[in-house]
């Protein structure tokens, strides 16, 4: 019982140092996660160099930290969402687009981890669609900033396109880029009328007339 009690007292303390520091109003200690959870996890590195942590707009990452955490701090609480776990876990969440920094300090006040956290789109399942609507599209390129997508590279005809488009649209409504081009390009009338044409140059003394047929 005794055990027990100094468990609950520890994480209250702990709960108590991480609450308003982790900006995330009502944060609360977790249980920790197994090695085999569904969530995807990322191992942090104690280090001052700067670590990325990208996270999916509604999706969570679990944050493993070799040494127990004494403060963690989210620099913009409208981008991510975060739940301590444990003295070692944080449970990270993508609530907006955008970036902010996750700050980790050890139990002697030294910063232990710096992460720059960015929520994305869910790019990966967004590439699994274009890979069954348009299998034949191998050079379909997709690049997600923010709440952004990019398309780039070829696709096969106008009509492709449009479809590749409409889907992109679904997933980030006015806010597609679209920089992909039609391979084999499509010729225009310009380039055929000239290509259809045979001009002839008429040299009289200094006069030169060009006669097209």
């Amino acid at each position: 019982m005794k055990s027990i009690a100094r468990s609950k007292a520890q994480n209250v303390n702990l709960a108590s140092m991480i609450v308003g520091t982790v900006v995330v109003a009502g944060s609360l200690l977790g249980q920790p996660l197994p090695a085999g959870s569904a969530v995807p996890m990322i191992s942090a590195q104690a280090s001052k160099d700067v670590q990325m942590l990208d996270l999916v707009l509604g999706k969570s990452t679990v944050v493993d930290v070799p040494v127990a955490i004494k403060r963690a701090s989210l620099a913009d609480p409208s981008i991510a969402d975060a739940i301590v776990l444990s003295p070692k876990q944080i449970y990270v969440t993508g609530k907006g687009y955008g970036s902010t920094n996750l700050t980790l300090w050890g139990k002697d006040d030294q910063i232990l981890a710096i992460f720059d956290v960015e929520v994305a789109l869910d790019v990966a399942r967004l590439k699994e669609r274009f890979r069954r609507l348009l299998p034949e599209e191998t050079n379909l390129q997709l690049v997600s900033s923010n709440d952004h997508l990019t398309l780039s590279g070829t696709i096969s005809s106008p009509a492709k396109l449009s479809q590749a488009l409409a889907v992109a649209e679904a997933f980030s409504p006015k806010k597609v880029i679209n920089l992909l081009k039609i391979y084999p390009e499509l010729p225009s009338e310009s380039k055929t009328n000239d290509r259809d044409q045979v001009s002839i140059e008429v040299i009289r003394g200094t006069t030169v007339n060009a006669v097209k047929f």
